[in-house]
């Protein structure tokens, strides 16, 4: 029987490398989360809203409050309107107000944008795990 020994270089910092997987991968998933949120909020523009009021009698703080629904920890990320009536707006009211789906033009806008950061997160993790 012929043996054989093969030493692997850099052995000792591959295996660190491995161990700091789970760190990195959440530092970059974060920070997807985090321009996902801030790609969402982008699109939330009146070409996204397409109001039916003129543009004179419309205060812009439905779209504002966008900012102030921001929520972003870690791997978890929220946003959307604050505005007391954004409901009404979004689902209607019996009283004659239609729906105006805008949350769902706003997330169509925002999905290209949203899939390249995971895309580029997911990438940028693995090329820093694999880097020694």
């Amino acid at each position: 029987m012929i043996t054989m020994t093969i030493k692997i270089e850099n052995m000792d910092e591959l295996k660190a490398s491995f161990l700091k997987a789970p760190k990195t991968m959440l530092l970059h998933l974060s920070q997807a989360v985090a321009a996902s949120i801030f790609s969402i909020e982008k699109h939330s523009t009146d070409a996204n809203f397409q109001f039916k009021t003129p543009r004179g009698l419309r205060t812009g703080y439905l779209a504002q409050s966008f900012a102030f629904g921001r929520k972003i920890s870690g791997l978890q990320g929220s946003i959307g309107p604050t505005a007391q009536y954004a409901p009404h707006v979004y689902f209607g009211t019996s009283r004659g107000i239609e729906p105006n789906k805008y949350m769902d033009r706003i997330v169509n806008a925002s999905e290209k944008e949203v899939n390249t950061h995971f895309r580029n997160a997911i990438e940028n993790a693995v090329r820093d795990i694999a880097s020694i």
